[in-house]
């Protein structure tokens, strides 16, 4: 409901609304306006224009308006009606016309819920359907929806809206109709821990409707056969799949959820709260035992168990630390180190900025083929962790130090660096340590 004083004002009012002018914005609509003040009307997808004033055309009982306006009237489905008696009264009168008795909200509720089904999954068709059904404007505002904040709805009909805000978050959570039905939680769990960073919390919204508890606290164990790339290797990850996530649960709960990445498997522990070390070492425990019941006769698995991490980001860190215990253990279980360089380097490479700056630093090396990439880098590393000496990186290297020091010319030939800059040389000595996990 808007009382309207100036026609100027009319376009800018809410979807839905009914608007009432006062008796000198009656006058002037009906002077010489109507058709404008009806496309401004129209334009805002008003719900009704209602004249009022002791001295309208039809003597109170229905405005007269020309051919065209009632044209335009009925094509933009805008009620026009006029009214006289004190404008007070007729206001307050029409909000509770509006706020209708319970049957009327529920009828409201039960249109409204049709229509946000009929919408498809898209924020923007759901809003707007929501918004026809209750009478009420209501828009997009994140992954929630709620009601134009201008408007007061109390009642039978604040309760409607509320319901219908609720269930349009969880239809638009849902994706677009024409997505595969068959969506997993498996599946929009792997797309959440590969998929680029913005894209991921996008999905945040859809892996909550699923059941997903992706704002708690997750520990990642990351499974990994001990057999090189090939078809072998993808078929075991697949035997072991369901059967890993089946006897997880067994072993703890259901907060257990699996999916396969690239080229582990990934179960991922979800948690209410942070269990400190004392959850780390629960995890550890469970790693181990979960190990022993998965692996299939004559196969090699081994596991990387990582830190608890919050949110749907922390999700994504704890699945990198994961990886990176894996890639600096020999073990068959390893542990992410719980302090030091490595836990913070693995915190800043989770972010796509820092991930996209170190590719730029080693981009001449990682375009080499095969293992060459792998190869320099840990080269340059070992010469940077050893202060620029050969001798003591080939000790580490267990290579000769003439051949260390080859690669060192060639690394800075390919990077066009100068290992003599101090700044250059920390932000190679970084970037080699952050990149070491995705090679």
């Amino acid at each position: 409901m808007r009382l309207v004083e100036d026609l100027r004002e009319v376009a800018r009012m809410p979807a839905a609304a009914i608007l009432v002018l006062t008796a000198a914005a009656s006058r002037e609509a009906v002077s010489y306006r109507l058709d404008v003040t009806l496309r401004d009307a129209a334009a805002a997808r008003a719900a009704a224009l209602i004249l009022t004033g002791p001295a309208l055309p039809g003597g109170g009982a229905g405005p007269e308006v020309g051919r065209s306006a009632a044209a335009l009237a009925e094509r933009s489905g805008i009620g026009v009606y006029a009214a006289g008696g004190d404008l007070a009264g007729l206001v307050v009168g029409l909000e509770r016309a509006v706020a209708g008795d319970a049957s009327d909200a529920l009828a409201r509720t039960a249109t409204a819920v049709r229509a946000v089904l009929r919408a498809g999954g898209s924020p923007g068709r759901i809003a707007e359907a929501a918004t026809t059904a209750l009478g009420v404007p209501v828009r997009p505002e994140g992954a929630a929806f709620a009601p134009d904040p201008a408007g007061a709805y109390g009642g039978h009909l604040g309760t409607a809206v509320e319901v219908v805000a609720r269930f349009a978050e969880l239809a638009a959570a849902a994706g677009p109709a024409d997505e595969p039905a068959g969506r997993s939680r498996a599946q929009l769990l792997t797309e959440l821990l590969v998929a680029p960073e913005k894209q991921a919390q996008e999905l945040a919204p859809r892996a909550r409707a699923l059941g997903l508890p992706v704002d708690d606290w997750h520990v990642v164990l990351r499974l990994e056969p001990v057999m090189d790339e090939g078809p072998e290797r993808y078929a075991l990850l697949d035997a072991v799949a369901a059967r890993a996530v089946r006897s997880a649960r067994e072993i703890v709960g259901p907060e257990w959820n699996g999916a396969l990445a690239g080229d582990a498997l990934v179960v991922v522990r979800t948690v209410p709260r942070d269990q400190g070390r004392a959850g780390l070492r629960e995890a550890v425990r469970d790693a181990a035992h979960l190990l022993e019941r998965v692996r299939p006769a004559g196969a090699e698995l081994r596991c990387g168990v990582s830190t608890a991490h919050r949110g749907p980001l922390g999700l994504r860190t704890s699945a990198s630390e994961a990886r990176t215990a894996l890639r600096r253990s020999p073990g068959p279980l390893a542990v992410y180190d719980l302090a030091g360089l490595d836990r913070m380097l693995e915190e800043w490479y989770a972010s796509d900025a820092a991930h996209q700056a170190v590719r730029e630093l080693l981009q001449p090396i990682l375009d080499l083929k095969g293992d060459r990439p792998a190869h320099l880098i840990g080269i340059l590393r070992a010469y940077l962790d050893h202060h620029g000496s050969p001798a003591r990186a080939a000790e580490e290297l267990h290579m000769h130090r003439n051949a260390v020091s080859r690669n060192i010319r060639r690394i800075e030939s390919l990077l066009h660096a100068d290992l003599d800059d101090p700044q250059q040389r920390l932000a190679l000595q970084l970037a080699c340590r952050a990149a070491r996990p995705a090679l």
